[in-house]
Order: structure tokens, then C-alpha cells, then sequence
């Protein structure tokens, strides 16, 4: 039975979630510049290039049909919904039985819509980029089913909200699978956010582009919304990986707030870090990437099936 919460702090905490995803964008880049010796722009200017293409023409190849003009909306709104299932409040938005599964799948089908639309401008430089993204899906999605599904098995829920509240740092049992659930989910949002080591957000060069390449012949308000959801997208995994801590249900509202947010700060200090001191992987090297990740999360499921 779905569940919407009749909290409005959760409500409001999805809103400010989804409102302020470029600022961790813009704290990212900034982290980035000052480790390169850089001042960097300001953390507001994500939010400065999303208004800017807001206000500029979209323009559409001569060979688009009305996938590339509807796929950047769906894809924002399957990202957005997506940010209702997590217990950013005191409980989720919405919440039923079975929501790690809908989680999952609205993300796939946002790719889905993106995909289609890189393959629909009829450019081969962006159906490059489409079966890239096909194929380190198929490598990153068992990530996640292996990673939140072994909390699910442990804690006997499918629902964030239930198996993130019967987390409890006095087990010590949750204490490995915390930890090793964490390193793979930020493995996880490297290769789904496009990020270093598995793409470089920076580049521009064609044959070695994954996300980017994609939206190539995006503009205007069809390019913002791609850029909000990518940003969007990124803090929702960070997010996801904070909340397998469970600040809010083992310190409080006040002090969970406080830790959810250096938490995301330390997150975002690490992809700056990485992205700095990292090259990017060669292709071929990448499913080897995704596989590792996709180990450690059944190494959760190992130590649940041999504890007990």
C-alpha cells in the first residue's frame, strides 16, 4: 500500500533537495578548482549556466522526431520522483513495500528516454555515446540490487524508509555492511552520474565521451534540463549513500541534519579529489571497474549468509 506522508517536513525536504542540487555541483567544481591551485568559480554557478540556457532557443536536428523534445522533461521527472522515495524528512514523501524496486527502475527509465534521444538526432557520435551507456548500465545497475538488496535481506524490509530505520550502529554486523555498502554505492554514483574515473564531466572530445556525447545536440531548455537532471541525479546517489547511515533515526532530527550535510560535503570533497588526482579509465577497463563494485556488494550478502 503506497504511503504519502502527511509530514510537511518531508515534503519540504524533498523541495530544498531538489532546489539546491546544482549548489553541490557548483561546491564539486570549486573543491576541484582550489585543488589545482585555482580560485574557480562561484558554488552559484551552476544555477547562473541553467538560467542562461533557459533563456536561449532550443533548436532541433532536421532528423529529431518528438522523442529529443519530450525525452529531457521525462527524464527530470523520473529523477525528481525518484528523490520522494528517500526519507530526507522524518520519513519519506511516499513510501510502500517494494519502493528500492521503483527506485531502481525510474532511473533506468529515465536512461531509457535519453538514450533513445541521442540515437533519434541520427548522429553517430551520439550513438556512440548511447551504447556506451547502454552497456555500463547493464554492469552498474546489479551494483545497487546488490548493495540496498543485501540491507533488505538483513533487515527483512523493502522499503527505504523500513530499512534505513532498522540500521543501528550498536550491531556490528551493520557496521560492515555500512561500510562496504558505502564504498560500492559511491563506486555506483561514479559510473551512473558520468563522473571520474568512469567519464570525465569536462570533456569534449567525442570518441572518449559517455554522458556528454549524448547530449551533443541538445540546447536551450532541452540542455537545462539534461544539466539539472545530472545534477539532480548526482546528490540523489550522494544522498542515498548518507542515508545508509541513518543520521536522522540514531542522533535525532537536529544533529542527523548536521551529519547528513558534512556527510554530503565529505562525499563531495572526494569526487573533487578523485577528479583531481584521477586520469580516466580506458574503456575496456571500465565494466572491470563496475564488476569490482558489484563484488563487494555481494561480499554483504556473504557475511549476512555466513553470520547467521
Amino acid at each position: 500500500m503506497v504511503k504519502f506522508s502527511s509530514d510537511p517536513v518531508s515534503w519540504l525536504a524533498c523541495a530544498l533537495f531538489v532546489l539546491c542540487a546544482p549548489l553541490f555541483v557548483g561546491i564539486v567544481n570549486k573543491l576541484k578548482a582550489r585543488l589545482t591551485g585555482r580560485l574557480g568559480p562561484t558554488i552559484f554557478q551552476p544555477y547562473y549556466e541553467l538560467f542562461r540556457l533557459a533563456r536561449k532557443e532550443t533548436v532541433y536536428s532536421t532528423d529529431a522526431g518528438f522523442i529529443s523534445r519530450v525525452a529531457p522533461g521525462l527524464l527530470l521527472s523520473t529523477v525528481v520522483f525518484t528523490s520522494l522515495l528517500l526519507p530526507l524528512g522524518r520519513t519519506a514523501a511516499i513510501s510502500f513495500p517494494g519502493d528500492i524496486i521503483l527506485f531502481a527502475y525510474l532511473l533506468a527509465l529515465g536512461r531509457f528516454f535519453q538514450i533513445l534521444a541521442a540515437l533519434d538526432v541520427a548522429s553517430s557520435f551520439e550513438g556512440m555515446g548511447a551504447s556506451r551507456e547502454a552497456r555500463f548500465a547493464v554492469f552498474a545497475e546489479p551494483i545497487f540490487f546488490f548493495t540496498i538488496g543485501s540491507l533488505a535481506i538483513i533487515t527483512r524490509h523493502y522499503s527505504f524508509e523500513a530499512i534505513f530505520a532498522e540500521i543501528s550502529w550498536r550491531d556490528p554486523l551493520f557496521v560492515v555492511f555500512v561500510s562496504v555498502g558505502l564504498l560500492s554505492l559511491f563506486f555506483l554514483t561514479t559510473a551512473e552520474c558520468s563522473r571520474m574515473p568512469v567519464d570525465d564531466p569536462n570533456t569534449h572530445l567525442e570518441l572518449t565521451m559517455i554522458h556528454e556525447v549524448m547530449i551533443l545536440d541538445a540546447s536551450g531548455s532541452d540542455l537545462m534540463l539534461y544539466q539539472y537532471a545530472a545534477s539532480l541525479k548526482l546528490v540523489l546517489y550522494c544522498a542515498l549513500a548518507t542515508l545508509i547511515l541513518n543520521p536522522f533515526g540514531v542522533f535525532g532530527p537536529v544533529v542527523g541534519f548536521v551529519i547528513f550535510l558534512t556527510t554530503l560535503v565529505l562525499l563531495a570533497v572526494a569526487l573533487a579529489l578523485i577528479e583531481t588526482v584521477m586520469a580516466r579509465f580506458r574503456l575496456p577497463l571500465v565494466p572491470q571497474f563496475l564488476l569490482f563494485a558489484t563484488a563487494i556488494g555481494i561480499l554483504n550478502i556473504l557475511v549476512f549468509t555466513f553470520s547467521h
